[in-house]
């Protein structure tokens, strides 16, 4: 299973054929995780990119993602049960994924597992990476599903769903730095999120999209609170329309 918080070329086949996975390290059956740019550039440095684009190198030889910029959600990808070892690093237009990497993780993912791995800030505003569960099984009907990540440089946050429409209803759970809180919600088509602390609105309110019955929706919330960077990144993952 996922563990909360684990720190840590070009391919015309698909994702799974060209990695490369030792028999030691193969398992049986499939997993899939998404990658997360949670990074503002300029909690990393004045002069630097506020979009910090970054390439994703897996097992040292699959560049599997090419200027990922801050805000992205790549994915899911679809890899056989195994670990892997990824390799964030500044993007290269020229030879993508030739920097040195400027985050390193190893990411083990068993057969079934669903996850998001997070470039993100430590608590000590260094660049790091964290890997989040993500609850993927069913929704029952007349349900949507919040699946929110904290992985932002903040203390605890309180992340409220507000219905868009002509009624409008709030649901609000609370969540702490590096851990992954599962919500279920009555079905509404479309939601805001916004987060606040101390009783005062950090972001938001930020649109979630529109969604159908029986949604599935991962949130993140990333940046800084010292800078007031946070935000919160959203990815529908399924409806049912």
């Amino acid at each position: 299973m996922f563990a909360p918080r684990q720190r840590a070329a070009a391919c015309a086949a698909t994702l799974a054929t060209c990695l490369a996975i030792t028999p030691a390290a193969a398992a049986s059956g499939s997993a899939s995780f998404l990658v997360v740019h949670g990074i503002p550039g300029r909690d990393v440095g004045k002069t630097i990119d506020p979009a910090l684009p970054v390439d994703v190198l897996i097992n040292g030889s699959l560049c599997l993602l090419k200027g990922l910029t801050f805000g992205d959600i790549a994915g899911p990808f679809d890899v056989p049960a195994a670990t892997y070892t990824v390799a964030i690093s500044l993007a290269n237009p020229i030879s993508p994924c030739s920097n040195a990497a400027v985050i390193s993780a190893s990411v083990t993912l068993n057969s079934g597992d669903f996850g998001a791995v997070v470039a993100e800030l430590s608590t000590k505003g260094e660049p790091t990476a964290g890997v989040y569960p993500i609850d993927v099984s069913s929704v029952g009907s007349g349900k949507v599903r919040f699946v929110t990540a904290h992985a932002a440089d903040a203390p605890a946050v309180t992340v409220t769903a507000e219905s868009l429409g002509a009624k409008s209803e709030k649901v609000s759970f609370k969540i702490k730095p590096g851990d992954t809180k599962v919500s279920e919600v009555p079905f509404r088509p479309a939601f805001a999120l916004t987060i606040s602390a101390g009783g005062k609105t950090v972001a938001g309110p930020i649109d979630a999209g529109n969604a159908g019955d029986q949604s599935l929706i991962f949130a993140a919330a990333v940046g800084n609170a010292a800078t007031g960077s946070v935000t919160i990144l959203t990815k529908l993952l399924r409806s049912v329309f």
